[in-house]
């Protein structure tokens, strides 16, 4: 059974389901096989987290060297449960958060899919590393969420290949024996005894010699030729001159479960000179096994497991590149780390997303970028698109650099078209006195958008932000 669900779903409860809704939601065919998947996923609390030991097999994957959370704080993957309603009829509860994928669990697929549709994920991934992969050619079995995972792996793929090449592929040293009229090495005596007399001009030699990993040779360049066959061999320009190395020296020989295992488990790998590479057969091995992150749960039907991708350091990463490029007059900088009350026992780490500090000047703009559904307006007396946590946490590191900051706020993919009377306040808290502006912006985003209307929400976001900037400097 699959289930689809977007990322942040349900945060404040405000989309339970009931019976009746379960099938058509999760595509029972009758009364009695929805009754079936009531029992199965909500005969009790099922709560999964970041830090969850049984989720041990869910692979997690980001978009930065370090995760941009402090190591202690625990992250909602997905919550399943059930609670009894005001009209006495039990509701059913699928809460998300902030990573997209795929988990198994129960015999059931959930895959979390990213709310805006793909073209705008290619245009995230795009942004962040300069790689295309908008001429991918669908295949008419694969499904919408499917191909979104597909994009991630490839863009992920080849940005850790890029990086892990920088020092070269792997090698290491093994002995190699050659016969001829040149001596490398030492001389083997024994087969001069047997071969040699009469001496005929030739010598065996035995060496040692740095030479590449066949495993990890092979499980790399198969992967490049999987996302060449899916994407195109633009999917490859990054990497030209290490897919060409990688081609020459491919045994022909397509790996086996064993092969990779090998070059995944490779003691060459615990060279820091090559330790990157761990990650990088991580993401071939997905590609290879052509599975397309469908992994099969049938081994064990206990086992929850999966692949998950942290989007919003994805967002948070295509917000800095794409301020940081039209912006050209600041520095922009990301997760800036910022030590608080060090001498006392209450000393705290803070990170804001996005800090903009102009060339010239002291001026500052602080953002926090969120991956969550905006729709720029409360929705019911009980909740807002706004949480009371993110609201609180971005105030705190304008004041912390005030007196320099001329704005701050929160960034958004929006669900509507920005409205700046109701989003734009000119002071902080509303106070006259402090001329900080306060926003809550982002880009206009949804499903049916094509390229080019992405591109010119960007645009129109980063106007705004510069009338900020040139109101403040004129």
């Amino acid at each position: 059974m699959k289930i689809s669900v977007p990322t942040n779903h349900n945060f404040y409860e405000e989309s339970p389901l009931v019976e009746n809704q379960l099938k058509n939601n999760f595509g029972a065919k009758n009364k009695k096989e929805s009754r079936h998947i009531t029992e199965q996923l909500f005969s009790s609390t099922y709560h999964f987290t970041t830090k969850k030991e049984s989720l041990e097999q869910i692979k997690i994957f980001g978009f930065k060297e370090q995760r941009n959370k402090l190591e202690d704080e625990e992250q909602l993957i997905l919550k399943l449960y059930a609670k009894e309603s005001n009209t006495e009829e039990k509701e059913y509860i699928v809460q998300t958060g902030l990573f997209a994928g795929t988990i198994y669990h129960k015999d059931v697929q959930f895959n979390i899919v990213t709310p805006y549709g793909d073209t705008f994920l290619k245009r995230m991934l795009n942004f962040v590393n300069d790689i295309y992969v908008d001429n991918q050619s669908t295949k008419a079995d694969k499904t919408e969420e499917t191909n979104e995972f597909q994009n991630i792996i490839a863009f992920l793929f080849i940005q850790s290949l890029e990086k892990a090449t920088v020092l070269g592929l792997p090698k290491n040293y093994q002995s190699i024996t050659e016969r001829s009229n040149k001596v490398r090495g030492k001389i083997d005596i024994n087969a001069y005894l047997k071969r040699e007399i009469p001496f005929t001009g030739n010598l065996t030699s035995t060496f040692r010699e740095q030479i590449y990993v066949q495993e990890i040779i092979d499980v790399l360049y198969l992967a490049c030729k999987a996302l060449e066959k899916r994407f195109g061999k633009e999917i490859h320009k990054k990497i030209l001159g290490v897919y060409q190395l990688l081609k020459l020296n491919y045994s022909g020989v397509f790996p086996q479960n064993s092969v990779i295992e090998k070059a995944k488990n490779h003691f060459v790998l615990q060279n820091p000179m090559f330790s990157a590479f761990k990650k990088t057969i991580g993401y071939a091995e997905i590609i290879l096994r052509e599975q397309n992150l469908l992994v099969s749960n049938t081994d064990n039907q206990l086992t929850t497991n999966g692949y998950l991708f942290d989007v919003s350091q994805l967002f948070e990463v295509y917000l800095e590149k794409l301020l940081s490029r039209y912006f050209t007059d600041w520095y922009v900088t990301g997760q800036e780390e910022l030590n608080v009350y060090q001498k006392m026992f209450y000393k705290r780490k803070m990170f804001p997303d996005l800090v903009m500090k102009h060339k010239l000047t002291n001026q500052l703009i602080v953002f926090d970028a969120k991956f969550k559904k905006m729709r720029l307006h409360k929705t019911q007396s009980s909740y807002s698109d706004l949480d009371r946590s993110d609201f609180y946490q971005i105030h705190s590191y304008i004041h912390y650099y005030q007196p320099d900051v001329i704005a701050g706020g929160l960034l958004y993919p929006l669900s509507n078209e920005i409205n700046i009377n109701t989003t734009y306040s000119e002071n902080l808290f509303d106070n006259q006195n402090i001329e900080t502006r306060f926003i809550v912006d982002g880009i206009y985003v949804n499903k049916e958008m094509d390229m080019s209307e992405i591109i010119q929400k960007e645009n129109e976001f980063l106007v705004r932000i510069e009338k900020i900037i040139n109101l403040k400097f004129n």
